[in-house]
Formats: structure tokens, sequence, C-alpha cells
């Protein structure tokens, strides 16, 4: 399945926007908007980034539902010091420290209730 334009357009225009109280947006929205960013460009071809939707790839989870099999913090360690994380076609990743910050911002941010 595709990913919908609307479903990552809506999500990240929407965390851009300031409050009705003119605040300016909180660093983790600023890191959520990065996450969604990198997730997209990087893991949108097999994973679903979004809310609701099947992956493109049948066999890889919607990212929404990956911290009910892994540990936030050990996930975090492993993407920042370059172990293979998932199955083993999966690709290494390099997001550097923020990158890796803001990645896991938005997958907290997107995660389903058990």
């Amino acid at each position: 399945m595709k990913l919908s334009y609307w479903s990552l357009l809506v999500p990240a225009v929407l965390m851009g926007c300031q409050a009705k109280d003119n605040t300016v947006p909180t660093a983790d929205t600023v890191q959520i908007t990065e996450g969604l960013s990198i997730v997209t460009s990087n893991c949108g071809s097999c994973h679903n980034v979004g809310t609701a939707g099947d992956s493109p790839r049948v066999d890889a989870p919607p990212l929404r539902t990956v911290l009910a099999n892994y540990n936030v913090e050990s996930l975090a360690d492993d993407f920042r010091e370059h172990i293979h994380v998932g199955h083993p076609d999966m690709p290494d990743f390099d997001f550097g420290p923020k990158g890796t910050d803001a990645v896991i911002v938005y997958l907290k941010s997107i995660q389903e209730k058990p």
C-alpha cells in the first residue's frame, strides 16, 4: 500500500503550526517533525510511518507498533551505535545523534496503545 499524501502532510503541518496563544513550537514538536521527515525518507518504502494503514512491505510492521517489541532506550542506543536493528535484509542506518533522538521522539508520539 502506498503512503497517502494526506497521512503525511496533515500531521506535519499541524505539528509545525503555532498554538493559538502564539507560543513557539516545543522542542518535542520540532523533533517530531524532524523524526517524521527522517522515517518518511528512510523507512517509508517498507514501513507505514503514520498512525493508520498497512505497511508497503507485508512483513514490515507499521512503525506505530515497533515499541511494543523493542525497549525504546535499547533501540535508541542500537541506532546511535550503528548496531543492526530488525530483520537480516533491513539496511543499517546512521541518523546521527540528533536524528536518532528525533526518530525516537517521533516513534513515541505515534505508538498505539496495547
